[in-house]
């Protein structure tokens, strides 16, 4: 009986490492940000228009509540993204995406202090009067998303490029001359930068894949030679949390959403000259 039952095996983990193949070098790719240029760290600096120079700028808070947060986590050569079995865990993604919209908004409005405008940011409307500053800038954080792209296996095997990437939309810019009760729409701004050094990484080494291969070879045989409904779906389960990938959540310094913020507030400058024409 094992005798007969060893070739099944053995095909059910040649077909084990097939699956892991296409886990790790195919499947629903995106690849197209790999050979992109990382995005630096601070733009360059912008003229600021004659309307905002040496003028005191107030900033009414973004709205970042009703931010959406969108993005994902990709492995493997052809950059998949990882489904829930095997993507980073909800502790780690709170810590990437939790305060995505509120991070945006508050580098945004840094920079434009970076870019040497006098900047002050109010909560709400009653947070400051209108003597406070000549003109309210108020907009909001419409979208943010975030991905990263992972190492692979600790040697590197399989990896995804290695860099995260984020974009944010900013919208219903508008900005107002209070001494003159003058509105100026803005465009929205998109906003896009890349990093390398994805934090999240795969705690697997060619070891763990080779020892993953062997047992959920064996749990796929199993699971079909099973002689209940029950037993077949216990096997199934064990098989599933084989494959559930470990990840580690490295600390960084900055995030691709602040820097792609600082270039969209430049991006701002340069959009005003454009609404004030």
């Amino acid at each position: 009986m094992i005798t007969k039952q060893f070739p099944k095996a053995r095909r059910l983990l040649f077909l084990s490492l097939i699956l892991l193949g296409a886990y790790i070098v195919s499947g629903c790719a995106a690849n197209v940000t790999r050979s992109a240029p990382c995005t630096r760290l601070h733009p360059n600096r912008v003229q600021a228009p004659p309307l905002l120079s040496g003028c005191r700028l107030g900033v009414l808070q973004f709205d970042s509540e009703n931010t959406k947060i969108e993005g994902g986590h990709h492995e493997g050569l052809l950059q998949v993204r990882q489904p829930w079995i095997f993507g980073i865990s909800k502790e780690q993604k709170e810590m990437l995406y939790g305060n995505a919209g509120q991070v945006a908004a508050l580098s945004f409005v840094s920079e434009l202090k970076n870019q040497g405008l006098t900047v002050t940011l109010h909560k709400d409307v009653a947070g400051g009067s209108s003597q406070d500053f000549d003109l309210l800038l108020t907009g909001k954080v419409e979208r943010v998303i975030l991905n990263t792209y992972g190492h692979g296996t600790i040697e590197g095997f399989g990896s995804a490029g290695n860099y995260w990437e984020a974009t944010v939309l900013f919208s219903d810019i508008q900005l107002k001359d209070m001494r003159s009760h003058k509105a100026f729409r803005v465009n929205d701004i998109q906003s896009y930068a890349k990093l390398e050094d994805s934090p999240a990484k795969l705690d697997w080494t060619m070891l763990t894949v080779a020892v993953k291969s062997l047992q959920g070879a064996l749990y796929l045989h199993q699971m079909q030679t099973a002689t209940s409904a029950l037993t077949a779906v216990s096997k199934g389960k064990k098989y599933v949390e084989t494959w559930k990938a470990d990840y580690t959540l490295d600390d960084y310094v900055i995030s691709p959403i602040e820097v792609a913020a600082r270039h969209a507030a430049a991006q701002f400058l340069r959009e005003v000259k454009l609404a004030i024409h």
